[in-house]
């Protein structure tokens, strides 16, 4: 069974790689994010394979209205085909979602070692995004956080429309100051998260 569970506070792994503490602004319009009680979090990661290790590539914190402005920025063609995409690969989730809210399993750790539709564990893919809904102060633990894989990403750009590609490489470019190292990127974020 899914439920709801609110963490009494914010775990380390969704504070920003810059400050290393909770994020404090909205990543798109500056608004301070205390203002807003739900806001969410996207990290992406690249795996460093001399290393061995996972590598924040870029992350952002949206507040809830920004993330509604952005999703009324996605087509409608596009918003279908996510939404029938998720749909077809749902079981992997329910699955997971229902041994973590069954078991109680809170910490973080158990939700993002593996992708939440796939199954690939994390260390086995070259990118991932781990996404996080934050509410009055703490995680959500309902159907996020969530993981989504290098190759789940690629099935979502499969399906996209080319406007909503461009809207979301804009996306990508403003919250990385168009950085050209992160271009050749699969993820421009993960549409169908915000």
């Amino acid at each position: 069974m899914i439920r709801k569970k609110i963490s009494s506070s914010i775990p380390s792994f969704f504070y920003s790689y810059n400050t290393n503490a909770p994020f404090k602004h909205c990543t798109m319009c500056g608004e301070p994010l205390h203002n807003s009680s739900r806001y969410f979090i996207e990290k992406v990661f690249k795996q460093n394979r001399v290393l061995n290790i996972s590598e924040i590539v870029y992350e952002y914190a949206i507040c809830e209205s920004c993330a509604n402005s952005m999703s009324n920025e996605i087509s409608n063609d596009s918003k279908a085909a996510i939404t029938q995409l998720y749909e077809t690969h749902s079981e992997n989730l329910l699955r997971k979602l229902d041994y973590l809210h069954r078991t109680e399993k809170y910490s973080i750790n158990s939700w993002v070692d593996r992708c939440s539709m796939t199954g690939k564990q994390v260390r086995l893919c070259n990118e991932y995004a781990v996404n996080g809904i934050i509410e009055n102060g703490g995680l959500v633990y309902e159907h996020t956080p969530i993981v989504i894989s290098d190759d789940f990403v690629q099935k979502i750009q499969d399906v996209l429309s080319e406007e909503t590609k461009e809207t979301f490489d804009d996306f990508k470019k403003q919250i990385t100051d168009g950085d050209p190292s992160v271009e050749d990127l699969v993820f421009s974020p993960t549409p169908g998260l915000i």
